[in-house]
């Protein structure tokens, strides 16, 4: 701001009398007469409060719609700072709008209030008696003074105790001091005084007599504290001399604060006290005030004896408010470099005058005094503003003297404006005029035209400030000047001259605005605005002032040429140049400012078409010198040059979040806009001019990092150290990670660092995660409890699509933060202090949750479950329900938790559980409601599933969404108690199915801790089944005889559900159990001692050994076999279940083989034995052809189930010693190395050459002894294997078996040969219809891996169950 000392302080005088005008006020329109608020012919007044809202302040309601829709009613309603259908907006000042909606309020012929989407003449409501809208009046927020609120600003009305109150009250308080709430239900009781102008509590200086008030318990921003002081009738603290240091320090030393003080930082004159007192004494700590852009206010430190250190102004910080009586503030002004009376030679840091006048006011240039080391004790004004400089005295420069005016009387004269007319007022060599009516620009110009004037123009700060002085204080809004772009939308310009030489703009314009140019006055008075010419308002006229002579312009020269490498910039005498440059060396505005005025020149700016058409077109991106750097103020070039002329591109500039406050010029666009506001710190071209004829300075060097790199990895920054972690994590996750290297995740205090961090990220293209929290009510809190002193959310941050986004993300859009939720997978940042501890390289203790778990909850590993399986809900409302009690849906991220929770199934085995997993929030991707990290996963397969994807594998990506499904839809997820899926496995379903749900929630600090649920030692009933766990060891002999005479036997695990209650009992006691396998009692093979056959396992790797004839279960619920002599746990069953007798009766047949050779002269034969048929097949094959080729022949690679089995495959192979040593069985190993029968028999008997796991993938037998041993490759015989068949089909005569080309060679009669192919197509077809008419179909056509190993085979088989579909126990 270009104004004189003189204007300067009248300015400030001017808007400490200016006062937002806050009262009540009626709204009426004057179309239909009828009032907005009318009760019983009575017109309501209403005022503004809080959040956009509007208060009947009598009846304690707040004017509210129905909806957001049109018609829908306006009325009175219980105040609500939350609701979007009570705020409101104006709309050209008289219509009032929902705010953020195209939906207005009329007035209807029967005098009731509606939303209607069109603006007609019912719409416009002004306050009676004015043609004022409401707008016209504010809101003043009260900031609070001690109590628990931390400053915040009062909430009107707030209801205390059932009453409502819509002002400050003494209700309630011994001291009868006023008081507010600063929440509308004082839920959470927070309150402060409401500001007063008494000093009753305040600190009195004893010799100044100056009060001070200190608010060290307030968290403001410095702009928030000036205006709570300014609400005492005071303001911020200023401190003119070393005594009054003094006494602030001892008055503080205890108080161990931060706080902010006046000093803050004016664009054009540097430093200054923000209540006017002179800026004479400086106490900056060393180092301070930074150059960092945004340090533009100042607090007192406690870490440095409270000096003085420079800050960004948007800190919540306590502060101290001073009051003293006003000073007198005399002025001084030169266009020169001359010596003033002020100097600090007496007192380093204490500047005063030489005759010893008080120091009342100053003017320093910005960046003045300097602070540095250099000694400048003495004081010079200068330049067309007159602010001051300290210099070194010994300089030599023209000087001001002063002296004592005459005291005698010079009668009775009256000063007169020469030169003009009457009314008129002199400045300079003009004369001004104020007109006393409203009118359209056009008029207004006509007007003055009309008395041989002109609107008026404006050519520097000085003239600016005239102005200010003659209508600032004025009650109209505005005063029309002589500017505007209507004819050029690009270009502005005088009514009397082009030449536009000053422009001094509001905040956002001139924007993409086309219009006439007014002044406009109050607390903005002097900056412009963009309005529409045919406004009506007052004006300006200017003429030349008789007498005068106007200076004649300097003669044009032609300008010398430009610098090598350089281009004329237009008709004038400036050269530019584009300096384009790799990414890593592109730069921020400010530091592609102070490269071009490095060498000799500025940022460029551009006045006119011609001037933009002269930089050739290229395609990037580069900095002008346009910005924002004042949000009170429009824009300014950085050189000083007038904003006469503007090219913005389409919806430019949109200022987006308030933080797009540079300019870039986008240089391949010329005929449409070219300008886009962006951040200033992103990096980018700069193009810089220079004046013809100059020789640029070298370049500067290029710009350093303003950060170091520590040994161990960590960037170190203004004191603090940041690790940038580039693997992606859950929070939970990413947050233990920086805790072991005794950080935490990074909290961000300014926006200097949020800037730092977001230009750190931004080149790894991710989003981060930062320690913050956000809550559904939309308040937030960093994880280490640390102040929240700033926050930079996106647009429409934080939003909840699914009430469980409740962490923080940085993203790599100007750093902007988003929430999201907390499972999901993101990069992270970890912040400590500079000084991490010694041992940094060890993780800090963990110190496990105490406390219990409430009344109906079950604690396990430190946190309280609760399962509701007597009630079914949609998951959301499992959800809702789960957080009504103080939880969540259970999250399940450990193998122990999911056996845990699977042993809770049995309680209700036939009821779905919803838990806490569900893909609605992120293109169908599976997270966790409550955050937690996606560590373990337990996904089951159901059989309606496509046939190819039974046999997935089991194992998957954790953090990939539910295995097979990649579509974008909304899915929950069950634990299921279905046995053919698996018992506990998880389940997607639609979430607005219904199902019992488990809730999960933290210990419970106020109830006593409580033991875990212990294993129950009585019988558990499962079914037809009771279970009892044993915890006493003993042999497994001694375990059988203890169950015996409990009248039960050791467990036969028949079924997945008690096969699942031993693994999670074995898994919870951490200790093997004893199970009722033991071959020595049963024929040499594994079947349970009741009588029952194995009908599924689950055998640990190596498993079973039949050199160890006792079976346990495993801690992890496997199977193992022991020598019998061991001691452990056991687990004793009764059942109501009848075992099966053993048959000795097998009937059947063994059916004919459908791949007979045609051209055989044999028939190869099935063997029968028992239940089933076998066939040795001697052609070598390996062993996934021989599966195959068993499946042609209409079996499958042969089981072994027992030793009367393994006998009698031994006793056929001894005639086939000649010709093989091994033949294939239907042994394979699986991935989890276990070996397992291909035709999904049990496997309860081994016969390996050695007890050890051979080496190998496929089992072999071998023809000398009928030992196993193992393969993989090698080609051999093999044996099939096939269940007899119940009907022989019907004899067929000697005749037609001759005729059967099955059983002959050759036809010797070559003409019967096509005859005979015609019989062998017939009988085959009649064979397969006839004979085999009971047995499923079998495929067409089978490739070698046409086997049940690869590919599900549905054959039925009596007697074999699918052991694909295990136990639902816990694997990884």
């Amino acid at each position: 701001m270009k104004i004189t000392c003189t204007a300067f302080v009248l300015l400030i005088q001017t808007f400490c009398c200016l006062a937002s005008d806050d009262s009540s006020f009626e709204l009426t329109n004057k179309a239909t007469g009828f009032c907005l608020v009318k009760r019983n012919n009575y017109c309501y007044d209403i005022r503004w409060t809080t959040g956009d809202r509007l208060l009947v302040q009598q009846l304690k309601k707040c004017l509210g719609a129905q909806g957001k829709n049109v018609g829908s009613e306006i009325n009175l309603y219980d105040c609500d700072e939350t609701s979007e259908f009570q705020k409101w907006e104006c709309k050209n000042e008289t219509v009032l709008t929902l705010k953020g909606q195209e939906l207005y309020i009329e007035l209807t012929a029967d005098n009731t209030a509606v939303l209607s989407k069109t603006v007609g003449p019912n719409n416009h409501l002004t306050i009676s008696g004015t043609s004022s809208g409401a707008c016209s009046r504010t809101y003043r927020e009260l900031f609070t003074i001690g109590g628990n609120a931390f400053g915040k600003p009062c909430m009107f009305p707030f209801l205390y105790k059932d009453q409502w109150y819509s002002n400050c009250t003494t209700f309630d308080t011994s001291e009868k001091r006023l008081w507010c709430a600063v929440e509308t239900k004082y839920e959470s009781e927070r309150w402060g005084y409401c500001p007063t102008t008494s000093r009753e509590d305040w600190n009195k200086h004893p010799s100044t007599a100056a009060y001070y008030q200190l608010n060290t318990q307030s968290a403001l921003t410095w702009p928030q504290a000036e205006i709570s002081c300014k609400q005492q009738g005071s303001s911020l603290l200023s401190i003119s001399d070393p005594h009054e240091q003094a006494y602030i320090t001892a008055l503080l030393w205890k108080g161990g604060n931060t706080l902010w003080i006046g000093l803050v930082l004016d664009p054009e004159h540097g430093w200054k006290w923000s209540n006017g007192r002179p800026y004479r004494y400086l106490k900056w700590d060393s180092g301070h005030p930074l150059p960092d852009p945004g340090h533009n206010c100042a607090v007192a430190d406690p870490a440095v004896q409270y000096t003085w250190q420079s800050s960004p102004c948007s800190k919540k910080l306590g502060y101290i408010c001073y009051s003293k009586g006003a000073e007198e503030t005399p002025t001084q002004a030169s266009t020169d470099e001359l010596w003033i009376g002020l100097n600090d030679r007496k007192t380093e840091g204490l500047f005063d005058w030489t005759d010893h006048s008080t120091v009342s006011f100053t003017s320093w240039e910005y960046g003045k005094p300097d602070v540095s080391a250099v000694i400048k004790d003495c004081v010079l004004i200068r330049g067309e503003n007159g602010n001051w400089a300290d210099r070194v005295c010994e300089e030599k420069h023209g000087f001001i003297c002063m002296k004592t005016s005459s005291s005698t009387s010079s009668g009775d004269k009256v000063e007169k404006d020469e030169g003009c007319k009457s009314g008129w007022r002199r400045h300079g060599s003009y004369c001004y005029f104020i007109g006393r009516e409203t009118k359209s620009f056009h008029e207004a110009k006509d007007d003055c035209k009309s008395s041989d004037s002109y609107l008026a123009d404006i050519s520097s700060g000085v003239d600016n400030a005239f102005l200010v002085s003659l209508v600032g204080n004025r009650p109209e809004k505005y005063f029309w000047l002589g500017l505007s772009n209507q004819k050029n939308f690009s270009q502005f310009v005088w009514t009397n001259t082009y030449s536009v030489r000053f422009t001094h703009w509001n905040a956002e314009m001139p924007g993409h605005r086309q219009g006439c140019v007014a002044m406009k006055t109050g607390i903005f008075a002097g900056l412009w605005d963009v309005l529409p010419c045919t406004n009506k308002e007052k004006y300006i006229c200017k003429h030349q002032a008789e007498g005068t002579v106007l200076t004649p312009a300097p003669p044009t020269l032609v300008p010398p040429k430009c610098a090598y490498g350089w281009n004329r910039l237009g008709a004038g005498n400036r050269c530019f140049k584009l300096f384009s440059q790799s990414n890593e060396r592109q730069r921020t505005w400010y530091e592609a400012r102070d490269y071009c005025k490095a060498i000799g020149g500025d940022l460029l700016s551009i006045h006119s078409r011609e001037e933009l058409n002269d930089i050739p077109r290229s395609y990037v991106t580069a900095w002008i010198g346009l910005s924002a750097p004042d949000p009170d103020t429009g824009y300014v070039w950085s050189d000083g040059s007038p904003v006469n002329f503007q090219h913005w591109a389409e919806g430019e500039p949109n200022n987006k979040m308030n933080i797009e406050s540079c300019v870039v010029h986008r240089l391949h666009e010329r005929w449409i806009g070219s300008w886009e506001d962006v951040h200033c710190e992103l990096s980018r071209d700069w193009l810089c001019q220079i004046r013809a004829g100059v020789t640029p300075n070298p370049p500067p060097a290029p710009v350093t990092p303003d950060y170091n790199q520590t040994s161990d990895g960590w960037l170190e920054w203004k004191g603090n150290q940041y690790y940038f972690n580039h693997y992606s994590s859950a929070m939970e996750d990413a947050r233990a990670v920086c805790k072991r290297k005794h950080s935490d995740l990074v909290t961000i205090n300014s926006e200097a660092e949020n800037v730092f961090l977001w230009k750190q990220i931004a080149r790894f293209h991710s989003s981060v995660w930062i320690g913050m929290t956000v809550d559904l009510d939309n308040t937030f809190a960093w994880m280490d409890d640390s102040p929240v002193m700033f926050q930079r959310w996106d647009e429409n941050q934080p939003n909840f699509r699914n009430n469980d986004e409740n962490c923080v993300v940085m993203t790599t859009s100007l750093g902007f933060w988003r929430n999201r939720n907390c499972g999901f997978d993101s990069t992270f940042i970890c912040k400590r202090s500079n000084s991490p501890p010694a041992n940094a390289s060890q993780a800090p203790p963990t110190v496990p949750p105490t406390g219990g778990c409430p009344q109906n909850w079950e604690k396990f590993n430190s946190k309280c479950y609760r399962v509701i399986n007597n009630q079914n809900e949609t998951w959301e409302g499992a959800r809702t329900q789960c957080k009504s009690m103080g939880g969540n849906l259970v999250s399940i991220v450990s193998k122990d938790v999911q056996g845990f929770l699977s042993s809770k199934l049995f309680e209700a085995p036939t009821t779905n559980l919803w838990i806490g997993l569900h893909a609605q929030n992120d293109a169908g991707r599976f997270y966790w409601t409550d955050g937690r990290p996606n560590r373990y996963n337990n996904w089951g397969f159901e059989s309606n599933l496509p046939h190819r994807l039974h046999h997935l594998p089991h194992r998957f990506n954790p953090y990939e969404d539910y295995p097979w499904q990649r579509r974008i839809k909304k899915e929950c997820v069950i634990i299921t108690t279905n046995t053919d899926v698996g018992i506990g496995k998880w389940l997607k379903r639609s979430c607005n199915d219904t199902n019992g749900y488990i809730c999960l929630r933290k210990l419970d600090s106020s109830v006593p801790d409580s033991n875990e649920t212990r294993i129950s030692t009585d019988y558990v009933k499962i079914f037809n089944d009771s279970i009892k766990i044993v915890t006493q060891p003993m042999n497994w002999d001694e375990a059988k005889k203890y169950c015996e005479n409990d009248g039960a036997n050791l467990a036969s695990l028949r079924n997945k559900w008690t096969q699942l209650y031993a693994s999670l009992m074995a898994m919870k006691l951490n200790s093997p159990l004893w199970i009722g396998l033991n071959s020595k009692q049963t024929d040499g093979y594994f079947r349970y001692i009741d009588g029952w056959h194995l009908t599924l396992t689950d055998w640990d790797q190596r498993e079973p050994r039949m050199t160890k004839p006792c079976v346990y279960v495993k801690e992890d619920g496997k199977w193992k076999t022991a020598y019998c002599t061991e001691k452990m746990n056991s687990v004793c069953m009764k059942s109501t279940d009848v075992p099966p007798t053993e048959s000795s009766d097998f009937p059947g047949f063994c059916p004919e083989d459908p791949e007979t050779a045609i051209y055989s002269r044999e028939r190869t034969s099935w063997l029968s034995f028992k239940a089933y048929c076998y066939l040795f097949i001697t052609d070598r094959s390996n062993w996934p052809d021989a599966s195959a080729n068993c499946v042609r022949h209409g079996g499958s690679l042969a089981s072994i189930e027992n030793p009367a089995e393994q006998a009698f495959i031994t006793n056929v192979l001894q005639q086939f010693r000649d010709i093989h040593s091994v033949f294939w069985i239907g042994l394979f190993k699986t991935h989890r190395g276990q070996w397992k029968w291909l035709d999904k028999t049990p496997t309860d008997y081994t016969n390996w050459v050695d007890d050890d796991d051979p080496f190998g993938q496929y089992g072999q037998i071998r023809t000398l002894d009928g030992t196993w041993t193992a393969n993989r490759m090698s080609r051999s015989g093999y044996i099939c294997k096939t269940l007899k068949v119940k009907k022989r089909a019907p004899p067929t005569t000697e005749g037609s078996l001759k005729a059967d080309p099955q059983t002959h060679s050759h036809i010797v009669l070559e003409v019967l040969l096509s005859i005979t192919v015609i019989a062998i197509g017939a009988v085959i077809i009649f064979l397969l219809l006839k004979k085999y008419g009971v047995r499923l179909s079998l495929p067409q056509k089978l490739t070698t891996f046409d086997n049940p190993l690869f590919f599900n085979n549905e054959r039925s088989q009596a007697g074999v169950v699918d052991t694909n579909q295990l136990v639902a126990n816990v694997e990884n």
